[in-house]
């Protein structure tokens, strides 16, 4: 099974890397920001991921910018080590930087170097945050008619919405930033090559727990 998943993605990196990097990778993060899909509201249930890692990346490069450190460059080998691992998160439902289900996809290394050896430093970072905005505290409730959960603020009982894709990707960009060790991946200089994936909750309304993202950076360096 594991050797499929990997000849799956082998396949789409030769027939869906090119559109991909030249629709979202070809442009600056403002110019990604400025396409008013990033004002679109998520579709949980029908995401658009390939746009949603883009806003992801673009969102860690104007962090970038902002420190005033040059903005990393796209690489598809980071990407697919990226997407693998969160897309092993999201459905064997694990949250590690160790897949415990693949030998080949054991550490940040080997999965980097499924699709490229050209780095010399390999940094991961990892992140499960909900899909949906809302307060502190949110209640679960049941629709018998829609047949699955709807999600309220505790505190007004209004229904939670998704982020947009912008929003999204800038929310867990902040989280990254408000810890140390992700931080530092995300500032050091040496790390000049970056790829980023955000898989999605499946089912995200038939459970009660809030849908979720499983959020993968991996950063490459070849000094």
């Amino acid at each position: 099974m594991e050797t499929l998943i990997i000849f799956a993605l082998y396949l789409y990196s030769h027939l869906g890397i090119d559109l991909h990097k030249n629709q979202y990778y070809a442009v600056d993060d403002g110019r990604f920001f400025a396409l008013p899909k990033c004002n679109e509201l998520i579709p949980l249930q029908n995401p658009d991921t390939l746009f949603l890692d883009a806003a992801v990346f673009h969102a860690s490069n104007e962090v970038r910018r902002k420190y005033g450190l040059a903005p990393f460059e796209y690489d598809p080998g980071l990407y697919l080590a990226s997407s693998g691992h969160a897309t092993s998160m999201v459905y064997r439902m694990f949250f590690n930087h160790t897949n415990p289900y693949s030998p080949y996809e054991r550490t940040a290394q080997r999965r980097v170097e499924l699709y490229t050896k050209r780095f010399r430093r390999i940094a991961e970072n990892i992140g499960k945050y909900q899909t949906l905005v809302s307060g502190d505290f949110m209640i679960a409730r049941f629709d018998r008619r829609l047949k699955q959960y709807e999600f309220l603020n505790e505190s007004d009982h209004k229904l939670c919405i998704p982020f947009t894709y912008a929003a999204y990707a800038r929310f867990v960009v902040e989280q990254w930033m408000a810890s140390p060790p992700h931080r530092s991946n995300l500032m050091n200089p040496a790390y000049t090559y970056l790829g980023c994936a955000a898989r999605l909750s499946p089912e995200p309304y038939l459970h009660k727990k809030a849908p979720y993202g499983s959020l993968v950076q991996n950063f490459g360096g070849v000094q």
